[in-house]
């Protein structure tokens, strides 16, 4: 099956992604339209590729040297996600993205103590504020009494703006952001039979956690690469990772409004809890079947579609990624004097309590 929400287009008048999820499906192309077809069929579908944003490709699928080159000449990525929902690899143009000023401005910030700690609080100050709002709305909506984890997490989450710049501090941070983990995940935990976030882990709640968090690092990932900023080099998890640094340096801020927002309510409605989603890979271990992969990848694309506030006006989440990571490429330049992480509060309902929550 291929997951293409026409009605994203009707609501947003932008852009989308082409996602490939079904064995065996061939990706050509016809004049200026991308055109599948599917084993074991005559069956095609076609798509403009000037609507196309990017297309993923999920399951094992042919792709004609035609498909690639008109995908090219549109600026339309073609990326590859393993079994566990990140990019494995990417099919993107070989023309410079971006300025090389702007390169050299992010290494030139990433060398600066002063700038890369004030980004990394930045980051990790948006996360933080993003996981205590999620845990007040989901104690209002579930009217579940978390203000003990609330009160802890705020005590501590309000120490953030007084470190001082120094590595102790980016240590220190590196515990406030692992403490307000703690006490979120508990709070969900209460909610459902979530066992704890373990990044590696392979139980149906991170399998599920990890393949939406996946499809996050790919969109970040995407347009970084499209701004010309190098997804490597990162500020604060630099020092603790071999991997695309940056991207996991801009993905915190947005965990929240488009994974965990997505995630968290099929758990708590037990919906994962049926069989069709999951293959067993080992005693306790599970990865996501086709199926699976198909109820995470919409859940995920309506949040990355979701409208949200943003300077003042309405966009759709995808468009504030870019949006953001624009703003730090031009903080990069000195064309803007800060970064400010995104407010998962922009998202909720606007007689939600957490509008107006004195933060």
């Amino acid at each position: 099956m291929v997951y293409r929400k026409h009605y994203y287009h009707q609501l947003h008048a932008m852009n989308t992604d082409l996602l490939i999820d079904t064995y065996g499906t061939r990706i050509g192309s016809s004049g200026e339209r991308i055109v599948l077809s599917f084993p074991k069929t005559t069956e095609k579908k076609e798509y403009p590729i000037r609507r196309l944003d990017k297309i993923v490709i999920l399951r094992p699928a042919s792709l004609t040297t035609n498909a690639v080159q008109l995908a090219l000449e549109h600026d339309v990525d073609i990326v590859y996600l393993g079994a566990f929902g990140k990019p494995i690899g990417r099919i993107f143009s070989s023309e410079p993205k971006g300025l090389a000023s702007v390169r050299k401005a992010q290494l030139e910030s990433s060398n600066s103590q002063e700038k890369s700690f004030r980004l990394a609080q930045s980051f990790i100050k948006g996360k933080c504020a993003n996981q205590i709002s999620h845990i007040r709305l989901l104690g209002y909506q579930y009217k579940k009494d978390f203000s003990r984890e609330l009160l802890q997490s705020q005590t501590i989450f309000e120490t953030i703006d007084l470190l001082p710049v120094s590595d102790k501090s980016k240590e220190q941070l590196l515990g406030i952001e692992g403490y307000i983990a703690d006490r979120y995940f508990s709070c969900l935990k209460k909610l459902c039979k979530f066992p704890a976030r373990i990044p590696q882990g392979r139980d149906k709640y991170n399998s599920m956690l990890n393949y939406g968090y996946g499809i996050l690092y790919n969109e970040v990932e995407r347009m970084c690469l499209y701004v010309g900023l190098d997804p490597y080099l990162g500020l604060y998890h630099s020092e603790r990772y071999g991997k695309p640094a940056l991207v996991l340096d801009l993905v915190e801020e947005f965990r929240v409004p488009i994974v965990d927002m997505a995630i968290f309510p099929l758990f708590i409605s037990k919906e994962i809890n049926k069989r069709k989603y999951f293959e067993k890979i080992g005693k306790g271990n599970y990865q996501l079947s086709a199926e699976g992969k198909a109820l995470v990848v919409e859940a995920v694309m309506k949040h990355l579609y979701r409208d949200a506030k943003w300077n003042k006006k309405e966009y759709a989440m995808k468009r504030i990624i870019e949006g953001q990571i624009r703003t730090l490429a031009r903080y990069f330049v000195g064309k803007e004097s800060k970064y400010t992480a995104f407010d998962a509060t922009q998202v909720l309902p606007i007689e939600s309590p957490l509008v107006d929550d004195g933060r």
